[in-house]
């Protein structure tokens, strides 16, 4: 179950749960943001604290810290504009392209700073939210074996 659990799920801060965004900056490009396990403490600075089943990206860029992501981004940003005969200019950038999309041309469906955050930018249907950790459980156990912990 831990293993199956590190990989898989992650915190997410919810004020609203019939609102996507969260009211969030989207630093990094748009997509479905949550904290990493070891980081309760930022999800609940979004607001109620779930646990969020496959909301881990599969194959995401990893960096270390928040100055590596920015540092990431900025040269997806740049090398878009050179390509175009751009000198770095956001407004293009954004007039042009995505985050995500230019993420998943690289290969990545997600961002995750070690420890802090990721962003999945192709959040597969299947992602569900929990309140506590015997529904985080129950889910594991109906996934692998077709039960529930009460039943055991």
């Amino acid at each position: 179950y831990l293993k199956w659990k590190r990989k898989n799920v992650s915190y997410r801060g919810i004020q609203d749960r019939s609102k996507e965004d969260n009211g969030g900056m989207a630093k990094y490009g748009s997509g479905l943001y949550t904290a990493a396990l070891s980081n309760k403490s930022m999800a609940h600075q979004y607001g109620q604290v779930y646990f969020v089943v496959n909301a881990v990206p599969k194959n995401p860029k990893v960096v270390s810290n928040t100055n590596a992501a920015e540092m990431f981004i900025q040269n997806i940003e740049s090398e878009f504009c050179a390509k175009h005969n751009q000198p770095r200019n956001l407004r293009f950038f954004n007039a042009h392209t995505t985050i995500p999309k230019e993420m998943i041309a690289r290969g990545y469906d997600g961002l995750i700073i070690q420890g802090r955050e990721m962003v999945n930018y192709t959040p597969p249907k299947d992602v569900m939210y929990f309140r506590t950790e015997d529904d985080v459980k129950n889910c594991f156990l109906s996934l692998y074996y077709g039960q529930n912990a009460t039943d055991l």
